[in-house]
């Protein structure tokens, strides 16, 4: 069910993986996500998304134990043929990483890296670690089998200028989607104008993930913003080195990772939609109207309402 809310919230994030099998390992059985529907790709979201090579794609959706309506779903794609050689997961524009909350990020790392010893799991990114600005969040970052990054993030109260949730299960809800981009600033005047939301924060950080994803010294600094909503944050926008590239993708298919994100929204916003809005009845939209738009890298995002 659709909660009903004045302002924009993420209802969803969308991975592309090579196998729901293997994916499977590590988002019900590591993070202890529930499995709410399997189904396989209609022609008609298939061609909302502008990727008809989906229909007919298995799918999965998943949703935290705790009950948040906030979901993951994975979408079994072909992994990256010869003809996306230059695909390689943290250098593409559009988006890269789903934060998730959890209730304790070091037994969730301890978890990770024993069952990374037995199958190939979740590629460890960067251990948990205290930040210098803050003591309420403690995160540490992994990788997923379609190459998504996900920051499993420790919330342990409320920052000044935003209010974070804490987890009541073991990894609960997707509370913010990351983005990569080629223009900080196009991308924040392009999705405030779109969700009506503002840039609550920037900062100029060593950020860990995209160095070491760029080969850069750690010391590197790079620039991020965030949109909100109010106290609530919905997306980070990284400014991405001029290495980046876009995501390579197959002819009518969808970008490799994280390949879109869900907002539900109280009233449609004046948008550039692919296909005309039409009504999804299978999760994680449960009767409700769903239009898709491209940002300024490419990347896909829904507006539900």
């Amino acid at each position: 069910m659709i909660i009903n809310t004045s302002g924009p919230r993420l209802l969803h994030g969308t991975v592309c993986v090579p196998s729901l099998t293997v994916a499977s390992r590590l988002y019900v059985d590591l993070l202890e996500q529930n499995i709410v529907e399997r189904g396989l790709i209609s022609a008609e979201e298939a061609r909302a998304w502008q990727a008809p090579a989906t229909e007919g794609a298995a799918f999965m959706v998943l949703q935290p134990a705790s009950g948040v309506p906030v979901y993951l779903r994975l979408i079994e794609q072909p992994a990256p043929s010869a003809s996306l050689a230059s695909y390689e997961p943290g250098k593409h524009y559009g988006w890269s990483a789903l934060e998730l909350t959890v209730e304790n990020a070091d037994a969730v790392h301890e978890r990770l890296v024993e069952a990374n010893k037995l199958i190939i799991a979740a590629p460890i990114i960067a251990a948990p670690k205290k930040l210098a600005f803050t003591d309420n969040l403690y995160p540490m970052q992994a990788r997923g089998p379609g190459g998504e990054a996900l920051y499993l993030n420790e919330v342990r109260g409320n920052l000044p200028s935003s209010d974070l949730p804490m987890a009541r299960c073991w990894v609960d809800q997707l509370f913010i989607a990351v983005m990569g981009c080629r223009s900080r600033e196009a991308t924040l005047d392009f999705y405030n104008g779109l969700l009506n939301t503002t840039t609550s924060g920037t900062w100029d950080i060593e950020y860990s993930v995209i160095n070491l994803a760029f080969g850069l010294p750690a010391s590197t600094t790079h620039m991020l913003s965030t949109v909100a909503d109010g106290r609530t944050v919905l997306f980070e926008i990284d400014q991405y080195p001029a290495a980046a590239s876009a995501a390579p993708q197959a002819e009518d298919a969808l970008t490799p990772g994280i390949c879109s994100i869900g907002i539900r929204v109280a009233a449609p916003p004046a948008a550039a939609w692919l296909t005309p809005p039409a009504v999804r009845t299978n999760a994680p939209y449960f009767g409700a109207t769903v239009g898709v738009v491209r940002g300024p890298d490419d990347e896909l995002t829904e507006l539900i309402w």
